[in-house]
């Protein structure tokens, strides 16, 4: 990835289109760029103005006396590709273009200005952000290359140098969302480094935004606006990296809605919808999906301020001298998944002292006004966070008079630093100023929303599993020994392979299915039944016929060499009428299974972001009723059993009476070789697989494979 510090960190900054006029946006960005006390060099670009907000103007890039690290361009869409030839002659390293015009207008002349924008880049190796950007600030550098009025202001404190939270930096391919963020998040006091927005994204994408920021270690937390991703590979790659690097990722991705998801051949591709692909993509790599712009900015606060002090588990303590108050976040606490543990007689006995009679230590501590005056919120929480029965603590407060916690300044602050566990104040009133001065300073996160602190808790835990996870290096199941030859017999069969196919592709890649025989005459039909020697199913076998079912091309419990005779031949004439331009390649002549538990198993993997592994409760009705799990592949067992375990009915999955470990070490497998053949796999299908009794295994009865058109 090139570096993009010439765009982001640039020494010397010229604005093309430049105007004094601030009721127009190329008045505004000069406007909002003086605001703030940027250290390099401003030169302004403009064909009709001599000064422009007192600087000297310049007819021309070409004109401006040194070198440019980074032109920003707010002119007609019509004449910014000419410009940015202008600028890769001139040795501008970095283009930002907030003109709107190109692409998001879905017209011809706007698809080819975005066509040249990506043509000049890969010529001149010039960074070019944009278009339609809003723009960006560095706010370390108090540098706001933008027109966004949540930075406009001569007297603006960019940064809070006295918050003791770490930087978070927000990242959005919507300028306004962009931005919103950080408006949001100014008046808690929260340390911001960057606000980047990116457009269109024609050459540079916002995950290449954050990859720089960790890279370059400017940034602690990450908000992500998130519309599409131009590159899908890059989303694991770089959620991974922000995992390794404990830098969480705080993201809302818009268009949920499957609508306009093309009609899929199997039922797993039918069913893993794009939203879902990216929530896969999500829960492996620990991203934090968030629902608005209040909910991320409080959990981005959580981890500014205790990323390095993650909860261990979901037990809250809380304290309050609020009865009402603390059973009221007792019970978000328990809706949001967390616990509420009765504190252990040590802890207890310890909080007991300095309780009066009508106070409770159980949990919530209820403190009464009283000890909350003479002893304050942080010797109570620090009691309580002492507890091994707690992994986190939450004290609510009413923050409206700002008193009680400045009398306490210090005694937070020692809090802040010398807690093991995060703690959280919420305050069920709307806080005065100098509470959330007094908690900033002090290092400890304010919520004014009792639901965004439950859910800001769940989100540090699970990140820390995750986290967890990857710390103790646990590897994806390994393949038993296969064939050599298996991957050049997977290259070699068709895109889309038959259900006899599929299994013998399967069963040399190592896992179990049940197989059986094709047909392709009455005789052989009959000759495979009396192998057999018990009831078997006859299905049709046909590249054109993916759903069986569907067209009546499958027997059961046929039985005898002249029943299987009759059947061979029946089946081919309903397909005859049903498809009459199917090829049929043959009947599969298969044992039947034993009577256990349907499931579905399968991969997708058309995405572009890798293969995703789906499963849940299988059958025909499978799309109907949608109870099924997702995970981005590969996966071991313990992320085996966490897809089961979010099936709706998990509940059916008895350990005592199902073969787990079968289904468990099925998942993994298919996602191992589904992992190992990304390059040729699109979509695997095992529908169903029948889970039988403990010890007896899975039958896997039914299987299609396609392949990537072009492998």
């Amino acid at each position: 990835m090139p570096d993009l510090t010439p765009l982001l960190s640039p020494a010397s900054v010229a604005v093309i289109g430049a105007s004094n006029d601030t009721d127009t946006l190329r008045g505004r960005i000069m406007h909002v760029l003086d605001c703030h006390d940027f250290g390099g060099s401003i030169y302004p670009v403009s064909r009709s103005q001599p000064t422009v907000m007192g600087r000297q103007a310049y007819a021309a890039i070409s004109d401006i006396p040194e070198k440019v690290d980074l032109a920003i361009l707010i002119i007609p869409a019509v004449h910014v590709p000419a410009t940015l030839e202008d600028c890769a002659a001139c040795g501008v390293k970095a283009a930002l273009i907030l003109a709107s015009g190109f692409a998001e207008e879905e017209s011809a002349d706007g698809f080819g200005l975005q066509t040249q924008i990506r043509e000049i880049a890969a010529r001149s190796d010039m960074l070019i952000a944009g278009p339609n950007s809003e723009g960006f600030a560095n706010l370390k550098l108090r540098l706001c290359a933008t027109f966004s009025p949540a930075v406009e202001g001569e007297d603006m404190v960019l940064v809070p140098e006295w918050s003791k939270s770490g930087r978070i930096a927000v990242v959005a391919q919507s300028g306004g969302m962009g931005f919103a963020f950080y408006d949001r998040g100014r008046p808690k006091q929260l340390r911001f480094s960057h606000i980047v927005t990116t457009g269109n994204e024609a050459c540079i994408e916002s995950l290449d935004v954050v990859e720089h920021l960790i890279d370059k270690d400017e940034a602690d937390v990450f908000l992500i606006f998130m519309e599409d991703v131009k590159t899908p590979a890059k989303l694991a790659k770089i959620a991974e990296k922000a995992l390794h690097a404990g830098k969480p990722i705080i993201v809302t991705k818009i268009g949920h809605s499957d609508a306009g998801i093309r009609a899929a051949a199997s039922h797993t591709a039918s069913l893993a919808g794009s939203h879902r692909t990216y929530r896969a993509i999500f829960d492996r790599y620990g991203v934090i999906e968030g629902q608005d712009t209040e909910e991320m900015v409080d959990i981005a606060a959580g981890f500014a301020y205790f990323g390095d002090r993650l909860p261990a588990g979901r037990r809250i303590g809380i304290f309050t001298a609020s009865g009402g108050g603390g059973g009221w976040l007792a019970d978000s606490c328990v809706a949001a998944g967390l616990e509420v543990p009765m504190l252990d007689p040590v802890t207890r006995a310890e909080i007991d002292k300095h309780l009066p009679s009508y106070g409770t230590s159980q949990n919530p501590v209820d403190g009464t006004a009283g000890v909350v005056r003479t002893l304050g919120y942080a010797r109570i929480s620090s009691m309580i966070a002492a507890s091994g029965r707690i992994d986190a603590v939450i004290a609510i407060t009413s923050a409206r008079n700002a008193s009680a916690l400045t009398r306490e300044r210090e005694a937070l602050a020692d809090l802040a630093a010398t807690t093991a566990k995060p703690v959280f104040i919420w305050s069920y009133t709307l806080p005065h100023p100098d509470s959330i001065n007094v908690l900033a300073c002090a290092g400890l996160p304010l919520f004014i929303n009792m639901n965004n602190s439950t859910r800001t808790v769940v989100a540090m835990a699970r990140y820390h599993e995750v986290r967890n996870r990857v710390r103790v290096g646990r590897k994806p199941r390994q393949q038993r020994e296969i064939e050599p030859t298996w991957r050049q017999r997977l290259v070699a069969a068709p895109v889309i392979n038959t259900e006899i196919d599929t299994m013998t592709l399967l069963a040399n890649a190592g896992i179990d299915v049940i197989g059986g025989t094709l047909a392709r005459t009455a005789d052989e039909a009959a000759a495979a039944v009396e192998a057999i020697g018990k009831p078997v199913a006859l299905k049709i076998q046909s590249p054109d016929l993916l759903h069986k079912s569907d067209a009546g091309g499958v027997m059961l419990g046929v039985e005898g060499r002249a029943a299987a005779a009759a059947g061979f031949e029946k089946l081919h004439r309903q397909i005859a009428v049903y498809h009459p331009t199917a090829r049929v390649l043959g009947v599969l002549v298969q044992p039947l299974a034993p009577p256990g538990l349907e499931m579905i198993v399968g991969i997708e993997n058309r995405t572009g972001f890798g293969p995703v592994v789906m499963v849940g409760f299988g059958g025909t009705a499978v799309e109907a009723s949608g109870d099924v799990s997702f995970a981005a592949a590969p996966l071991d067992r313990v992320d085996a059993e966490e897809m089961l375990a979010g099936l709706r009915g998990s509940a059916l999955l008895n350990g005592s009476k199902y073969d787990i470990n079968a289904v468990l070490n099925l998942v993994s497998s298919l996602s191992t070789f589904a992992s190992i053949n990304d390059d040729i796999v699109a979509e695997i299908d095992l529908n169903p697989v029948i889970v039988h009794g403990p010890g007896q295994g899975v039958s896997v009865v039914d299987a299609l494979l396609i392949k990537h058109a072009e492998a």
